[in-house]
């Protein structure tokens, strides 16, 4: 039994790993599973997720989550939300993403139900549909069609923190409308070692330059999975990130492209930002 602590009587903050859950969806569908939470009267349906393991990011969690709950595997998982389920009492983010549902890979650990849009729209005016996550991901997938094919050109760096980052922010601003779509993941993001979602440099520099940094999202780490889903793969500095490469991904070292702008170590953000702008506009003319 879980211990109830009376609300006048709690004063601090749930210091919370985050967490990911995936919308998986296949022919206008969505596969949710079905659980009995502790200390409540009748079964719900939710999107699967769970909580980060140490040294892994919300997507990772995602991922693993998804094929636990589910027994299937997913295509490329794409960002839609993050969320803060309990301000003031945890500082915990559950981020969402969004990806096509494959082939069936294993035993599920819960009852898993596939739904149309009609079917999700009564689970919740019927009140089986109750948790944050679910309900913020599900009334986008409600609203919105979303294309989840592979993204044109995936921007890679060391943390996913920095500079791939501003590269994202910057080709999808630039290519707003036009169906073209930017991703960035990190080789080392796993470690989580920088404060919060985005640097405070690449938050300067885009409100220099006049633009919203956007929907926020925690650094991603590159797995196998991403060099082999067929994206465009550029790393920002062929120094730092090329004996990454042959030390952690030797198939795929050659089969990426490498910029030359270096970290915050070596070049001055206030150079390196302006320089990237540019590369992302000079690629954008190759499309």
């Amino acid at each position: 039994m879980k211990e109830r602590i009376p609300r006048a009587e709690f004063s601090g903050l749930i210091d919370h790993p985050g967490s990911g859950a995936v919308l998986g969806t296949k022919d206008q569908r969505v596969l949710l599973v079905r659980l009995q939470r502790h200390d409540f009267p009748f079964e719900t349906y939710e999107i699967p997720g769970g909580v980060c393991e140490p040294n892994e990011t919300h997507e990772q969690a995602a991922h693993r989550e998804f094929l636990e709950e589910t027994g299937y595997a997913i295509g490329y998982a794409h960002h839609l939300l993050t969320l803060s389920p309990s301000v003031g009492y945890s500082n915990e983010y559950i981020s969402v993403f969004m990806a096509e549902v494959l082939d069936k890979q294993g035993a599920p650990e819960h009852d898993c139900f596939w739904f149309d849009k009609a079917e999700i729209r009564h689970l919740i005016d019927t009140g089986q549909i109750i948790d944050a996550q679910s309900l913020a991901a599900l009334s986008i997938w409600l609203g919105h069609e979303k294309n989840l094919s592979p993204p044109h050109v995936l921007f890679l760096c060391t943390g996913n923190y920095y500079r791939s980052r501003f590269c994202e922010i910057y080709f999808n601003h630039l290519t707003t409308g036009l169906g073209l779509k930017a991703d960035s993941k990190g080789l080392l993001a796993y470690r989580k070692i920088n404060e919060g979602m985005l640097s405070v440099h690449t938050q300067s520099y885009l409100h220099q330059i006049n633009l919203s940094p956007g929907k926020m999202k925690f650094p991603e780490q590159i797995e196998h999975r991403h060099f082999s889903s067929g994206v465009r793969i550029i790393a920002m500095d062929e120094v730092e990130h090329r004996p990454m490469m042959e030390q952690f991904f030797p198939e795929f070292s050659d089969r990426i492209e490498y910029w030359q702008v270096h970290d915050i170590d070596f070049t001055e953000p206030a150079d390196a930002l302006p320089v990237l702008k540019e590369r992302v506009e000079k690629l954008l003319k190759e499309f």
